[in-house]
This record gives structure tokens, sequence and C-alpha cells, in this order.
């Protein structure tokens, strides 16, 4: 291994990517997409949100969460009302069926994340994980 590719970016952004394909192939395997999954853990911690509020939460144009959202609706996973004060907006919450896709989702994530991180103990994981946050802290508002 070069001196480059012990590099901590180099280490990082090589992981990220190797993380990234992991987790896309593991929503693929529920037949989502990264937006969706967000949308539906968005929805899963906060509650029914207004569709605006959940756009902004999920940082997607407010244009571009429809899509997104009809494809989520068509399954089942969340439904859309009419907002209780003001019928021209709408509130969106996730379904039943939702709620148990979500709560099977975290089951089988962390398995894929033991998979992913086996290489390393409990309190090593604990101690990336500070670290990670640490940085990310520095980095993001």
């Amino acid at each position: 291994m070069s001196g480059f590719e012990r590099g901590t970016g180099f280490l990082l952004a090589r992981l990220g990517s190797l993380a990234a394909r992991s987790w896309t192939a593991f929503l693929t395997g529920h037949d989502l997409t990264q937006a969706q999954y967000v949308v539906l853990a968005t929805l899963g911690a906060r509650g029914p949100l207004g569709q605006r509020r959940l756009a902004e939460l999920v940082a997607v144009d407010a244009r571009n969460i429809v899509p997104v959202l009809d494809s989520l609706a068509a399954r089942g996973l969340v439904e859309r009302r009419a907002h209780e004060s003001d019928r021209r907006r709408r509130t969106v919450a996730l379904t039943e069926d939702g709620n148990t896709l979500l709560g099977a989702i975290a089951v089988t994530a962390s398995a894929e994340q033991d998979r992913f991180l086996r290489s390393l103990n409990r309190r090593e994981r604990e101690q990336l994980n500070h670290l990670l946050h640490t940085l990310y802290a520095s980095h993001v508002p």
C-alpha cells in the first residue's frame, strides 16, 4: 500500500464508497431508493408531517418530493391527508405497512452494519462512531 493509500482522506473516501454501495444494495433488497428510505425514516422518527416540512427535513425540493411520495403511497407505505386547518396543504404519515417495513429494515440494517464492521470489536466500533460524529459535526452545521 502506497503512502497515499494510507492517508485518512483516501481511506474515508474509499470506505464511504464501499459503505454507500453496501447500503444501496441493502435498500434495493427492500425495493427502496435512498430518498424513499429517508422519507420513511423521517416520518418514523417525527410522526406525520406537512409535505413541505417533510421536503425540508429530507433536503429535497418540495416539487421533487411528490414522485417519491407517489411511489411510497402506491405501495401503501405512506398516506397523504388534507391538513386539519388548511385543506390546500397535505399531511404525510406512515401507514401500518410503512411502520412494519421500517421496523424490519432496522433489524436487518443492524445485522448488515455488524457484517460491515465485523473486524472491529464493540469498543472499537463505539470509538469509531464517536470520532466520526465529532468529525461530521465539525463540518456540518
